[in-house]
């Protein structure tokens, strides 16, 4: 009697095991399912009970161990999924990053090619003039030995130093006409720069006043 009863829950509990199954079973599984149902009958009949009930309990081990399988291989599934598709992400910056690069590289490659191109500076070429040739009139500030005012005559193009010896001379100023460079030189004295004087160069080096006016006077 209690042998029938332990048959009778051990199949019910296949049954309920394979049943919970067969609800998402397609039809092929429901067909395989129900062949395998048979072979159980055919297995009760030919076997004891107590090896009936071994051989059924090991079958459920099987299936609670198949159904966590199933379940870990669905978890790995999902990591998988998961991992491809941060690779797919990652791949996407890579684009990004790369095409940035590129971009980058050219706007490099453009701005050489712009500084090669560039002419060579040149501090005598003032709005579209160069005042390194021909004859130019300058002021000259004053000349000393101590006052160093280069960091102010890097800045202008008007406002220049010449080394010379152990003196700084400090001139302003580029006139093509004397009459110009001389209305500077009145101006700048009587703003008090008593030394200021009007100095000639021809080709960007410093002459006498003689040499490229033979009339004009050295202090007017």
């Amino acid at each position: 009697m209690k042998t029938s009863k332990v048959l009778f829950t051990i199949a019910l509990g296949i049954f309920i095991a394979t049943a919970a199954i067969g609800q998402e079973m397609t039809k092929a599984e429901k067909k395989a399912f129900k062949i395998e149902m048979k072979e159980w009958k055919k297995k009760k009949k030919s076997m004891s009970p107590e090896d009936f009930k071994v051989l059924s309990e090991e079958h459920l081990k099987l299936k609670a161990s198949n159904a966590a399988a199933v379940g870990d291989i669905e978890t790995l599934e999902k990591q998988v999924s998961e991992k491809d598709n941060q690779i797919i992400d990652l791949q996407k910056q890579a684009t990004r990053m790369q095409a940035a690069y590129q971009a980058a590289q050219k706007e490099t490659e453009n701005l050489k090619a712009q500084l090669a191109n560039r002419p060579a500076y040149n501090p005598d070429l003032i709005n579209g003039e160069d005042f390194g040739i021909g004859v130019v009139f300058k002021v000259q500030v004053g000349a000393f030995r101590k006052v160093d005012l280069k960091k102010y005559a890097d800045t202008s193009e008007d406002f220049a130093e010449e080394k010379t010896d152990d003196l700084r001379k400090y001139i302003i100023g580029n006139f093509r006409n004397y009459e110009d460079a001389n209305i500077l030189k009145r101006y700048l004295r009587e703003m008090g720069v008593e030394d200021a004087w009007i100095v000639p160069y021809r080709d960007g080096v410093r002459v006498p006043l003689k040499d490229v006016l033979p009339n004009a006077k050295a202090n007017d």
